[in-house]
């Protein structure tokens, strides 16, 4: 996300932009902020969720009023002077429930959604916000120790006086959500996580041998039936590596959107499951699904034949749910740290396909609409019910890591759990998750480029030891790529 100018004023009938800091200056002078909040409103002690580090806070509320007369509330933390376009970006990468939409010169709209809202702003580009009471000029103003940050739509807004604390989406829920009773006639499968037969693979499991070592992505519309907008949430190297039970950690694909995986040795069919494809659900009912397909030679795929016996009389929404025993061979059907299994020996009989050289893993994202003309249907031609529509930068299937079960073990350089001190091609970094600092061994005289999930580069260094360490004191909590000898590693930093 580029820093760009915080405001956009658009009041009725065509009125201009105002993109110059003097004219709006003039603007907010004839016309004062009609509240006056502080964090007395909403004080710090009732934050859920911290964003960032550091001996100064602020309180961080957005307003849906058009949708909903309630606030969102977090808490960012943070040492020495922040801008408000970095802590706009902090946020959404900390918690991918949020996306912003900045163009070059103003915030579009922003929304959020989970399990339980579905909100976003209704007049694109009708934006502004407030500190404090006082109005907020850019992206370029400073953020002050006991702020009460506001950001609502401009001249259709009241402000609520509900305010709602945002539950921290790096913590995955204590044990399943009790799902529904299905009819006794339908064919069910495993349950969520925790539940008795649950097949889910855990990103630190013991069978681990490897992971994706490359991700091409192909973005899908936030929305297929309107068009418009792709989803832009998170970069193609959070599909490489091994996933985590951070919601930041992912690459969201859209309506219909396309990811190809391939690995540095071959994923070869054993006993039981093969592999594992990891999404990143808040729980384990909001479940947003792919289907994956494989090749042995880039070329030729084969779909693994999906089941959904979900209801398709009425369409779930972004404030839905799907019920995991209803669903077979589709990818997405764990919460976030939990990765859906294949079995290669399911594809034994496709003709052009080597079970046991699998090189390429393709996943689609299903569009979850019972429209016909949109929506994706399984192996039976049943159309597959999910959360739908998603019209956000994060919205569809969101990968984070595809995970190898059986493969060529003397050609495997990982560590089982391979999330904690990663190595690979004599490159070893740890400790993984860090705090304020990471050690690089074995690559002296390489170039180590950090990014953040955005893919933004944000700090190169020349490794001049066997042993570098890799400062990031400076940085917020989340998730980080460090491209080193052209491998691409996660940091997960808490």
């Amino acid at each position: 996300m580029k820093k760009t100018l915080t405001f956009l004023l658009a009041l009725a009938l065509c009125c201009p932009i105002f993109a110059q800091n003097e004219s709006a200056r003039a603007y907010m002078a004839q016309h004062p902020v009609n509240h006056n909040r502080n964090m007395t409103d909403f004080p710090s002690s009732d934050i859920q969720f911290w964003v960032g580090n550091g001996t100064n806070e602020a309180v961080i509320v957005f307003y849906w009023c058009q949708d909903t007369e309630i606030g969102l509330a977090y808490g960012y933390r943070w040492n020495g002077i922040i801008t408000i376009g970095t802590m706009l970006n902090d946020l959404m990468a900390a918690d991918n429930r949020l996306s912003i939409d900045m163009s070059e010169t103003l915030i579009n709209t922003y929304s959020y959604t989970d399990s339980v809202y579905n909100l976003y702003i209704i007049s694109a580009g009708s934006l502004t916000y407030t500190y404090n009471g006082n109005w907020a000029m850019g992206l370029d103003d400073y953020l002050h120790d006991g702020d009460f940050f506001e950001m609502q739509e401009w001249g259709n807004c009241t402000t609520p006086a509900n305010i709602i604390a945002v539950s921290d989406p790096n913590t995955p829920p204590v044990g399943p959500i009790d799902p529904p009773d299905v009819p006794t006639d339908t064919n069910t499968f495993d349950g969520p996580v925790g539940s008795e037969g649950c097949q889910a693979i855990y990103y630190q499991d013991s069978r681990i041998l490897a992971w994706a070592t490359s991700c091409v992505i192909s973005r899908g519309y936030q929305d297929i039936a309107t068009g418009g907008l792709l989803t832009s949430y998170g970069s193609e190297s959070a599909g490489v590596g091994p996933a985590s039970t951070s919601t930041a950690d992912a690459v969201s694909l859209g309506d219909g959107g396309v990811a190809i995986l391939t690995f540095e040795t071959p994923i070869i069919n054993g006993e039981g499951y093969d592999f594992a494809v990891f999404e990143n659900s808040l729980n384990d009912v909001f479940l947003e699904l792919a289907f994956v397909e494989v090749s042995s030679d880039g070329i030729h795929y084969y779909r693994f034949p999906a089941t959904s016996n979900t209801q398709i009389d009425t369409q779930i929404n972004n404030a839905g749910s799907v019920d995991a025993r209803l669903i077979n061979n589709l990818a997405g059907k764990y919460r976030v740290g939990y990765g859906t299994p294949f079995d290669l020996e399911e594809l034994q009989d496709s003709v052009e396909l080597d079970i046991n050289n699998i090189t390429h893993v393709k996943l689609i994202d299903v569009v979850g609409s019972i429209d016909p003309q949109y929506g994706s249907r399984d192996k039976n031609g049943r159309l597959i019910n999910d959360p739908y529509p998603t019209p956000f930068a994060s919205g569809g299937f969101d990968l984070s890591g595809v995970a190898v079960l059986h493969g060529d073990t003397s050609a495997i350089h990982g560590t089982p759990d391979a999330i904690t001190d990663f190595n690979l091609n004599n490159l070893r970094v740890y400790p993984n998750p860090c705090q304020n600092q990471f050690m690089v061994s074995g690559q002296n005289g390489k170039t180590a480029v950090l990014y953040n999930a955005f893919g933004q580069e944000l700090r190169r260094e020349i490794i001049n030891n066997d042993n570098y360490q890799f400062d990031i004191q400076e940085f917020t909590n989340g998730l980080y790529i460090l491209q080193v000898n052209h491998q691409n590693i996660k940091i997960i930093k808490q």
